[in-house]
């Protein structure tokens, strides 16, 4: 998933690119005066890459006094809202931070976006994957878990069910769908997500 969404970046950011060469001077003549703020750009670049809209506080961050965690405030959010650092397993955020290196070294010059040191880089990605998405190890065995398998590897990697409690996976469950939704994946069946839930449930209620 991740793959894909990185070849889509490159693919979107060029298409930018061209498309601002063919209406620079149109543009120019219609927005004399009317210039976006750079952050605004920045913002609608970042949403361009189907970045998460919602993000998190910095107060709720793991260890939010961490060099790491302050590196994650001041860089990341200067094109989108704070992003947890457990949105990606540990294996998974060196291949999504080499595309926000990418990114922000290519809005550098153009929209003034600040960039990381190659120390700050690296004390950066050793705070995501420290804290990263608690991945499943053995999952129990129960009705659901093929379809909770199946459907969730799509994107991630699978969390640990006990990573939350049992009344709150249904609200869980329902944010995935919307994220679905968003990267433009098949829609998950009614029938399908009430199977997830009730397996997540029963895979993370206390055991004995």
């Amino acid at each position: 998933m991740m793959r894909r969404l990185g070849l889509a970046a490159v693919l979107v950011l060029g298409a930018c690119k061209a498309g601002t060469d063919r209406q620079g001077t149109a543009a120019g003549a219609q927005d004399s005066g009317r210039a976006r703020p750079m952050v605004e750009q920045r913002v609608l670049r970042a949403a361009m890459l189907s970045l998460p809209p919602a993000g998190v506080k910095p107060e709720s961050l793991p260890d939010p006094t961490a060099p790491g965690a302050r590196l994650l405030q001041q860089y990341c959010t200067q094109c989108h809202a704070l992003p947890s650092p457990a949105m990606h397993g540990a294996q998974d955020w060196p291949f999504v931070t080499r595309q926000m290196w990418l990114f922000i070294d290519q809005l550098r010059g153009e929209l003034g976006v600040q960039s990381l040191s190659t120390a700050e880089r690296v004390q950066l990605l050793n705070y995501l994957t420290a804290n990263a998405l608690q991945v499943a190890v053995s999952l129990p065995a129960g009705p659901g878990k093929a379809t909770f398998e199946s459907t969730c590897a799509r994107c991630h990697v699978l969390p640990d069910p006990r990573r939350h409690s049992p009344p709150d996976w249904p609200n869980v469950v329902m944010r995935m769908e919307r994220n679905m939704e968003r990267f433009k994946l098949s829609g998950v069946s009614r029938q399908m997500a009430e199977s997830i839930v009730s397996y997540l449930q029963m895979a993370s209620a206390p055991r004995p």
